[in-house]
């Protein structure tokens, strides 16, 4: 009867700070604006900036100083492994777009089936 309490204890102590042995799930973090492909293809330089705001959405982040300069900033924290930042910045001219820098933020690629 004896070892059956203390196994019974035992096994209750292990229970209970089982979790604390082991990192639980954390779910994958998104940040910021996601750019497909397909939006970027639609932006060309001479677009205005309402034009520019309706395909891609209100730039992340906007300088005080320079109103001409949208930034859009990705960061994604996977449950395991590295995380990714993606930025594209466009710059605008006499209330045109005229230049962009960066790449598509996410790939519109389809997993292949196997």
């Amino acid at each position: 009867m004896k070892n059956i309490r203390i196994s019974l204890i035992s096994l209750t102590i292990l229970t209970l700070t089982g979790c604390s042995w082991m990192a639980g799930y954390r779910p994958p973090i998104q940040q910021g604006n996601e750019i497909k492909a397909q939006q970027l293809a639609q932006v060309h330089v001479g677009m205005t900036p309402d034009q520019v705001r309706f395909i891609l959405g209100d730039p992340l982040l906007t300088d005080p100083f320079n109103p001409n300069r949208w930034d859009y900033t990705y960061a994604l924290t996977p449950t395991y492994g590295r995380q990714s930042v993606k930025h594209l910045t466009l710059y605008f001219t006499d209330g045109k777009l005229a230049r962009i820098v960066g790449a598509p933020i996410k790939n519109d690629v389809a997993p292949s089936k196997g």
